[in-house]
């Protein structure tokens, strides 16, 4: 039993994840636009009526996957900020980690794709995206951008349409990765003290 929980709130909490796994496991088979409630139910093993004790609808539970995927994820980009200081390096530490997490999860590439043209689901995704610019931004302003939630906007962007080929290739795009990479290295617009034994 999870601590603190009544045994009823423990056997509520497992059935909705269990429902939000097959969830995955059907959008991962179908694709989103294939993942109905009958799906869904029959691949977490529970009657239809479960459902709508834990969603009131579709929409709702296709909102509930995208927000654990993203609770995953920035838990993962989270940890590598942790003691590293605001820059290109720590930014791209951060991109790495939400790169493999993003692979790493089944499912994830129906809901990456097609979730933002979900009615009902498009807003609520969009505003978690618009989070991880947020999380971005005071590292685009130590590299020394004026306009730091542009240039995090447009980092998001990049590595945003880089993590879809990777999710539809299956497997990293090393190329790409390199290409971004170097970027972010190129925009750090902070003077570089040179000497004798080159930068500093």
């Amino acid at each position: 039993m999870l601590c603190g929980m009544t045994a009823r709130a423990a056997a509520a909490l497992e059935t909705r994840e269990a429902l939000l796994d097959a969830g995955l496991e059907v959008a991962q088979e179908h694709g989103l636009s294939g993942m109905s409630v009958n799906r869904v139910v029959a691949a977490a093993g529970v009657a239809k009526g479960t459902f709508y004790v834990h969603f009131a609808d579709r929409d709702a539970f296709v909102n509930a996957l995208h927000q654990r995927y993203t609770e995953q994820s920035g838990a993962a980009v989270v940890a590598v900020m942790r003691g590293n200081a605001p820059g290109w390096r720590r930014l791209r530490q951060m991109i790495e980690a939400y790169f493999e997490s993003s692979l790493q999860h089944r499912g994830v590439k129906a809901l990456a794709l097609e979730a933002r043209n979900t009615p009902g689901v498009a807003a609520k995704v969009d505003a978690r995206n618009a989070a991880f610019v947020g999380v971005a931004e005071p590292d685009l302003k130590a590299m020394g951008w004026a306009n730091p939630n542009a240039a995090a906007r447009l980092v998001v962007a990049m590595a945003g349409e880089l993590m879809m080929a990777e999710m539809t290739a299956g497997a990293r795009d090393e190329a790409g990765r390199a290409a971004l990479w170097t970027t972010l290295e190129r925009m750090d617009l902070r003077p570089t003290d040179t000497g004798p034994n080159g930068p500093a």
